[in-house]
């Protein structure tokens, strides 16, 4: 949190649909400007949109200041791109990764996934949440109108849209990150809550990955089951796991021949702790991907 500014707009209240990362990735390849009068026209969507795009291609780093990102080519280049076109669900799971862990900015979804702390929830507790967390650090918090805005875009991303209170018919958002199954609405009521467990569309690269982030950030190649299930921005926190399904992620890179050196187990103290010796993470995203177009 210390380097990370708050970012509680920008999306315009629009969460992303389903091919607007690919597009908004392909409009800055192309060398355009989303300030640009023609980004309605070139985008095929209206000018708020034309914001929300650059919001979710930014904050999910396909982009970083203006341009595409080593991430993004990477994830969606055409010729080379591990998924160009997102057809792989653990796509997403990296994208959710990335949007939960920026390190520029905070925002909701960080506040859902790694402050909160509570299994159910209202949308008042998360603005509480935020709140803390923002006087914790001496930052100024918007107004709760401004943070209910974007709590609510965070809640609509992932859980979609609830019924309203005099029972019209549901919105369709049609967000892709909906189908990660992460967080419900419970009932009729102002209650969500987390799907805390097994992903059953989840590869263990995926989690080798995360762990890998994880880890050199905090410059360690060791850390303990606890730290990697339940410390802010962990994957445990970020993906809803629980334990097994960490140490089972762990135990089964560590049986293939490729990964066996990198990642395992260890004990300290008596302390269990998950060792990741993995020096770049795009390696295990290539062989998961490869692996993926192979099968």
């Amino acid at each position: 949190m210390k380097n990370r500014k708050p970012k509680f707009s920008g999306h315009q209240t629009f969460v992303t649909r389903y091919g607007w990362i690919e597009k908004g990735y392909r409009f800055v390849r192309d060398g355009k400007s989303f300030s640009s009068q023609d980004a309605i026209v070139d985008l095929g969507v209206g000018k708020n949109m034309v914001e929300s795009i650059r919001y979710w291609v930014e904050l999910t780093g396909v982009t970083e200041s203006g341009a595409t990102s080593e991430f993004g080519t990477k994830l969606l280049d055409e010729n080379t791109g591990w998924d160009p076109y997102l057809e792989d669900n653990n796509s997403y799971w990296l994208l959710h990764w990335k949007l939960n862990t920026h390190p520029d900015y905070i925002h909701s979804g960080m506040i859902l996934y790694s402050h909160l702390r509570k299994p159910e929830f209202n949308k008042r507790d998360v603005i509480d949440a935020a709140i803390r967390l923002l006087d914790a650090h001496g930052k100024k918090s918007p107004a709760d109108s401004i943070l209910a805005k974007d709590i609510d875009c965070y809640l609509r991303l992932y859980a979609g849209t609830r019924r309203s209170i005099n029972k019209q018919k549901d919105e369709k958002i049609g967000s892709p990150f909906q189908e990660l199954n992460l967080i419900q609405s419970v009932n009729d009521s102002d209650l969500y809550n987390f799907n805390i467990g097994s992903k059953s569309n989840l590869a263990p690269e995926i989690i080798g990955y995360a762990l890998w982030d994880y880890m050199s950030r905090q410059k360690k190649i060791a850390i303990t089951i606890n730290e990697a299930m339940y410390r802010e921005y962990s994957p445990g926190q970020i993906f809803m796991l629980d334990e097994n399904t960490i140490v089972e992620a762990v135990e089964q890179l560590s049986n293939e021949p490729k990964w066996s050196e990198a990642f395992g187990f260890s004990e300290a103290a008596g302390v269990a702790l998950i060792h990741c010796n993995l020096v770049e993470g795009n390696d295990i995203l290539d062989h998961y991907y490869k692996k993926a177009v192979e099968a």
